[in-house]
This record gives C-alpha cells, structure tokens and sequence, in this order.
C-alpha cells in the first residue's frame, strides 16, 4: 500500500501533504520551544526584578546615610580655626560631643599643636591625647564618626585595658568596660593655602 502510494498518479499530492504537514509538525514544535523559551525569559525577568526592588529598598533605607557620606565628601577635610590653638580647641569639643553621643566617659582630654614636617611640606597639626572608658559597641560607634565625618581626624594610636578579672556576671564577661588611651591627629590648613 505504501509503494503504491509513491507509484500513483497522485504521488505528487501526498508528496505535497506529507510535505505540508511535516513543516506545520516543524512550526508546531519550534513554537512549543519559542513559548517554553519565552517562560524561562519571563521567569528570569520576574526574579531580577525582585532583585531590583530588593536594592531599591536598601538603597532608600541607605538614603539619609549617603547624603551624610555625600556631605562629608563636600565638607572641609581640615580642622577649623585661624590659629592652632583655636584649631585644637575645635577639636577638643568635636571629640567631646561625638564621646558623649557615642556612649563613651572621657575621662582626661588634652590637645597639643605642632608645626608638621615643614621640610616634607607638611601640614600643620593638633594631636589630641584622651583616656576614656567605654564598651565595645560604644567604642565603634565614637572611633567610626571621628574617622568618618569631616573635619577628618586619624586615630594615630589606641590602647585598650580589659577590667580586672573579677567575677562580676557573664553579662559583664561578654561586654565589658574598656579603659582607653586615644592620640588623635587632625590637621590645619597651611597659610598659605
């Protein structure tokens, strides 16, 4: 039956339809792979967009952080103050402000100025000495502003003491009160600008 379809007259007809319906066959299948493809495309959409809100949302509870970094990159990286001594005194109230809004009990606080290394073209500079006592969350709160917001002032050195070691409660253990010896230096525009 087959053989005499391919030697009839009308071979040329079922030639034709056999033709015509392999490529509907064909067609078929690439649409049934187009619209599988298409899932996966909309499916990959539908997760980067969550990913996009997902950032957005960091990115708008970040907002009042970036404006203050954007400030800070604005603002005058040096001390204010015509004179050293006014600059030291500028900085002895920055430090005082930011320890009490930190958390942290200064307990001695002094500033001394110096000329810099004027042969290197240095800056002239303030270098501060405290002693304080502070957990450690306050610590890192009072040591991130003072290096982070404008004036800039560097941590030229630290020395933390753990309290003596008495029993005093596994809350007190886990947290306890630091004694901290801080230089910090901030500098001065030079005169000549």
């Amino acid at each position: 039956m087959i053989a005499g379809l391919f030697t009839s007259a009308h071979r040329r007809a079922h030639g034709a339809s056999a033709l015509l319906g392999g490529l509907i066959a064909a067609f078929a299948l690439a649409g049934v792979l187009a619209a599988v493809d298409l899932g996966d495309r909309e499916a990959t959409l539908d997760q980067r967009r969550l990913e996009l809100r997902a950032i957005v949302k960091r990115l708008e509870a970040r907002g009042p952080e970036l404006a203050r970094a954007e400030r800070t990159l604005a603002a005058d990286p040096f001390l204010p103050g015509a004179t050293p001594t006014l600059a030291a005194n500028a900085l002895q109230r920055r430090v005082v402000a930011v320890a009490e809004e930190s958390g942290v009990a200064l307990r001695t606080i002094g500033a001394e100025t110096g000329s810099g290394d004027a042969d290197a073209g240095g800056l002239p500079r303030v270098t501060l000495q405290a002693t304080a006592g502070a957990r450690i969350a306050a610590l890192q709160k009072f040591l991130y502003r003072i290096e982070t917001e404008a004036p800039f002032v560097l941590v030229e050195d630290l020395s933390l003491r753990g309290p003596p070691s008495t029993p005093q409660g596994e809350s007190a253990a886990r947290d306890p009160e630091l004694e901290i010896d801080v230089r910090l230096v901030g500098f001065l525009k030079r005169s000549g600008g």
